[in-house]
């Protein structure tokens, strides 16, 4: 992985402030956590646990922890590309990870699928399945807008 540090992937711990952010990192592969909790107290106790780099616009909550990285921009795309400069994505992991839960997703045939699927399964033999929250992803016509918009945000 281009995005490693000492051998491991760097994993990443998104503050409340950046939903948006953290599932386009999760799009592009990043393992990119969002907190379940709602105290900063918790939330740096967790990053500080696990070795997580603490994403956060919140600048006194930067200053609180040594592996944090301040995003300065308000702008979703803004701050992805800081972080791509930091930490260059690996482009073999895009898609790989649910934007919802941050989990590996799975590749499945599309006859495993329920109910409800009938043209997805006339287009598809495999489709991506989330085990964490049971979520189906497949290369629709919103795939090449986003592929596109990662590329954008990628060369800067």
């Amino acid at each position: 992985m281009i995005y490693r540090h000492g051998g491991e992937m760097n994993k990443f711990m998104a503050d409340h402030m950046l939903g948006r952010t953290c599932k386009w990192m999760r799009i592009m592969g990043y393992d990119t956590g969002y907190p379940q909790c709602h105290s900063d107290n918790d939330i740096l106790k967790k990053c500080k646990e696990e070795n997580l780099i603490l994403l956060t616009r919140d600048y006194e909550f930067y200053k609180r922890y040594s592996n944090s990285i301040f995003l300065d921009s308000p702008d979703f795309k803004e701050q992805l590309k800081q972080v791509v400069t930091m930490f260059p994505p690996d482009r073999e992991l895009f898609f790989s990870r649910c934007p919802e839960c941050n989990t590996i997703l799975q590749t499945v045939k599309t006859e495993t699928m329920g109910p409800g699927y009938d043209l997805v399964k006339s287009r598809y033999d495999t489709v991506k399945f989330c085990p964490g929250c049971g979520k189906y992803y497949w290369e629709g016509s919103h795939y090449s807008r986003i592929l596109s918009q990662l590329n954008s945000i990628i060369k800067g």
